[in-house]
């Protein structure tokens, strides 16, 4: 598999890489900062928490990747990231809700992460859990960025993945290789040089909102560096954020995860559980 995502990189010009969950591996960053935000509440509650959090990691509840939470109505919703349709409402116990005054449509640039939140990788799980006790969005903010602060710092939390700094360096000087990441300037520089990825990339692009801004920063790198959308890929662990965009410019495109359910049928898509030679 490691072999056919090479191959995949390599017959592209320019490749787009995301950087967290894409440029490093493990997951037990997700579970850190659910301890930072669970903090927040009593012991009761972050008995619930954690009791809600288990579900999802077992696919068992209505909030998982790929769903939109409603932070208005404390709702989850089914979204089709191609059509860009609501489709259908859920509450936290599972059960179909008739909404009368939700818009049939939302685009990609109506995601505000307040009202329209896409869950789109593993950190946004415990935003919509946190959202449903009542923590206000600045206190998960503070939680997020302390628990960015601490991966760097911990042992355990930030992992190189192995082979992927001697990959890049055998390919970088024949390629275009971009980072695009919803990470500050400050924080994403200090992760590429903590994982000794830095000197591999042109150009990084950060602060990117994605998925708000994703096909717009698709578009100014197919314009800046004069390259078709079929001699792009996109390399990220979030759906929304980097897939869909890229297939719906005519890129292609890798999504690191380990669902075995293809969201679409196109060939241009290759799924890969990391990016390790």
């Amino acid at each position: 598999m490691n072999r056919m995502y090479n191959r995949l990189i390599e017959s592209h010009q320019v490749a787009i890489f995301d950087l967290d969950g894409t440029l490093y591996e493990g997951t037990e960053h997700f579970k850190l900062h659910t301890e930072n935000l669970k903090a927040h509440l009593n012991e009761q509650e972050q008995q619930q928490f954690q009791a809600i959090y288990d579900q999802i990691q077992k696919g068992n509840h209505p909030v998982q990747i790929g769903k939109i939470y409603d932070g208005k109505r404390d709702l989850i919703w089914t979204w089709d990231p191609f059509t860009e349709e609501l489709t259908e409402a859920r509450n936290w116990d599972d059960e179909v809700v008739e909404v009368s005054d939700a818009p049939k449509n939302i685009k990609a640039a109506d995601f505000d992460f307040n009202h329209w939140v896409p869950i789109g990788d593993g950190w946004w799980p415990p935003y919509a859990i946190a959202r449903h006790f009542g923590i206000a969005v600045d206190t998960i903010q503070e939680c997020y960025n302390k628990t960015k602060e601490q991966m760097s710092e911990l042992d355990g939390f930030l992992n190189q993945t192995p082979g992927l700094k001697e990959y890049l360096a055998s390919i970088h000087q024949d390629h275009t290789l971009i980072v695009c990441t919803n990470s500050d300037e400050e924080d994403a520089k200090r992760l590429l040089k903590f994982l000794e990825l830095d000197d591999y990339f042109v150009e990084l692009i950060s602060w990117a909102r994605k998925p708000v801004f994703t096909k717009q920063h698709f578009e100014y790198v197919l314009d800046k560096y004069q390259v078709k959308p079929e001699d792009t890929i996109s390399i990220g662990d979030n759906f929304m954020n980097e897939i869909a965009p890229a297939l719906q410019l005519g890129m292609s495109a890798i999504w690191l995860t380990d669902s075995q359910v293809k969201p679409v049928n196109d060939d241009r898509l290759l799924m890969v559980e990391t990016l390790a030679q």
